[in-house]
């Protein structure tokens, strides 16, 4: 009876609880936050997608090109693209499901050089301003061999 009536028993029992409290929601917040990550990773290379499904026909001659069209998709894809290395944290995420792969934590440098390519070709090709088809062709080729190499590294299928 000592034992439930003694206060430091409550206020060790208080601590833990608060402890505990504090766990949970720590780890609430942080799966939140990697969620929240996930997300932004999809809606930025959704974007890019979108925008290279406009440019993709126009660099086959499928669809007329137009260099205004050309682009505004390129500076959507580079507006999309810009902050996506800041969706990554520092650690690996653990307990969510996604296609990133290990490399991006493994082999960060590597990523970030990669991504870094990617939006330099971007920005030469905006900052070009291609006025023809033959113009825009190899600055777009430079663009998407970007997709192609990240992928195979750093994203599980």
């Amino acid at each position: 009876d000592s034992i439930n009536n003694n206060p430091n028993n409550e206020s060790i029992i208080m601590k833990a609880f608060f402890v505990s409290v504090f766990v949970i929601l720590t780890s609430s917040l942080s799966l939140n936050s990697a969620e929240q990550d996930i997300k932004n990773r999809q809606n930025a290379m959704q974007q890019v997608r979108e925008s290279v499904k406009v440019l993709f026909p126009m660099a086959k001659g499928k669809t007329e090109y137009d260099d205004f069209v050309a682009i505004s998709m390129l500076e959507q894809m580079l507006t999309a693209a810009k902050p996506y290395a800041s969706y990554f944290p520092e650690q690996p995420e653990v307990g969510v499901s996604s296609e990133a792969a290990e490399t991006i934590w493994t082999d960060r440098s590597g990523f970030e050089k990669t991504l870094a390519k990617f939006l330099t070709d971007i920005e030469v090709a905006v900052l070009a301003e291609p006025e023809t088809l033959e113009d825009f062709k190899p600055l777009f080729a430079n663009i998407t061999s970007n997709c192609q190499s990240c992928h195979q590294v750093y994203r599980m299928k």
